[in-house]
């Protein structure tokens, strides 16, 4: 980055100038408040990318108040250089609130405390916060320890880098497991669903119902995060394992039923992976990283001869992998027929939800689904397969009735409405 390199005594001194310059003649051709935005970073180096990163953060966040507020912005200048990031606002509003509302952002959070919010009055007077700020290191008065210079400038640089990077590496976090989240929820919601709970009835199941995977998927989301902390730590698959199991306890525990084993499976591999490759890596980097994981767990089932599961027991009898294969895979019929389906249903105007179904009808037709085999067998996969492309090649028109056909037989396409919330997390992946 051309703009990191230290800046002495004099440097800081011209850009203070430059800004009141900028600042001035902003009044001048205005006569409203200005907002000076600019970072709060010790030592030497003002400006690299990090510390632009949460420059630009905040403000985005300064934009969301001002258009919370109905405040009008005039005239805005930013500025980029070695010497530091800065951004001005020209806002024809009351002075007061606006400084009440930049305070509020400065001590929303960690990373606001590197914000510098000055609100400018119309006479060029800058309004009081009315309290001090504390240090970042040790939260006694700032003041007081740039005094008694308590901590040095490093400390002080390498603690404002230390909070940037736990802001973004959380939001990473928070972003990734809302993402799985929504997966599930938009899953369960979709409809109809052939044989799967849904917004008309509860399919081919007594169990459980719509409120149940409301509850397992809400309760969910920290495993979610969890597992990409997995990654972005460099945990090992036996941690992911064990956090998988924790999940299914906590979905038990909430649903009283068996909603989300197979997507805590595969959405807690893909999590992992998305930590383990970092924050906007691409979707084929993540898959990969899927599959090798995918691969542990697929080597357990070759080897393992005795049958606790009912996908160990269809993979003794016909040889079929199940949800073990799909992630070994990297997810290939997600990628190859469901995520192609919904991108289509989408180009051709259709909403979320249709896409949803479409993508559902294409992984039922072409996918060999463990729960249907474990509910009809095999002549039931075919018998649904079969279904399914009937109902595509009608223009999925008759879901209704198909979803009571599937219901007479008991037949209920776990395995594909778990490839479906794996094509939606994949959707927001690629749309993120």
């Amino acid at each position: 980055m051309e703009n990191i390199r230290p800046v002495t005594v004099t440097d800081i001194l011209c850009a203070r100038d430059q800004r009141a310059a900028r600042q001035k003649a902003f009044l001048s051709r205005h006569a409203v408040p200005l907002i000076s935005f600019t970072m709060n970073i010790a030592g030497g180096i003002k400006c690299d990318p990090l510390i632009e990163r949460a420059f630009r953060e905040g403000q985005a966040r300064v934009l969301r108040e001002l258009d919370r507020m109905g405040a009008k912005v005039l005239e805005e200048e930013e500025s980029i250089s070695f010497t530091g990031c800065e951004h001005l606002w020209a806002v024809d509003f009351d002075a007061q609130a606006l400084k009440r509302r930049m305070c509020l952002i400065e001590e929303s959070d960690a990373l606001g405390r590197l914000f510098d919010l000055d609100v400018i009055s119309r006479d060029g007077s800058h309004l009081s916060r009315g309290s001090e700020r504390d240090c970042l290191i040790c939260g006694a008065p700032v003041r007081a320890c740039a005094r008694s210079r308590a901590h040095s400038a490093q400390e002080l640089y390498e603690k404002a880098h230390e909070i940037i990077r736990t802001h973004f590496r959380e939001q990473f976090i928070r972003r990734t497991g809302e993402m799985a989240q929504r997966a599930l929820l938009l899953e369960a919601v979709t409809t109809p669903k052939p044989g799967l709970v849904d917004c008309r009835n509860t399919g081919a199941h007594r169990d459980m119902d719509l409120f149940s995977f409301m509850q397992s998927a809400s309760a969910l989301r920290p495993y979610f995060e969890e597992c990409v902390r997995l990654g972005l730590d460099g945990a090992d698959e036996i941690h992911l394992q064990y956090q998988g199991m924790l999940a299914e306890d906590q979905m038990l525990s909430a649903a009283h039923a068996n909603t989300h084993k197979g997507a805590i499976f595969s959405l807690g591999i893909l999590c992992r992976a998305c930590g383990c490759c970092g924050e906007d890596a691409p979707m084929e980097a993540i898959l990969q990283k899927a599959a090798e994981t995918g691969a542990v767990y697929l080597r357990e089932l070759e080897i393992k001869k005795a049958t606790s599961t009912g996908g160990e027991a269809q993979y003794q009898q016909y040889g079929l992998t199940g949800a073990r294969g799909e992630a070994a895979s990297g997810f290939e019929s997600a990628v190859s027929i469901g995520l192609p389906a919904l991108r289509q249903a989408l180009a051709d105007g259709r909403s979320l939800e249709e896409a949803g179904v479409s993508a559902l009808m294409h992984l039922i037709s072409q996918v060999h689904d463990s729960n249907i085999i474990r509910r009809a067998g095999m002549e039931g996969q075919k018998w649904a397969m079969q279904q399914a492309r009937e109902a595509i090649d009608h223009g999925l028109a008759d879901l209704e009735d198909m979803d009571d056909r599937f219901i007479e037989r008991n037949i209920s396409p776990g395995g594909s409405a778990d490839l479906l919330a794996v094509t939606y997390f994949l959707h927001f992946l690629e749309n993120s």
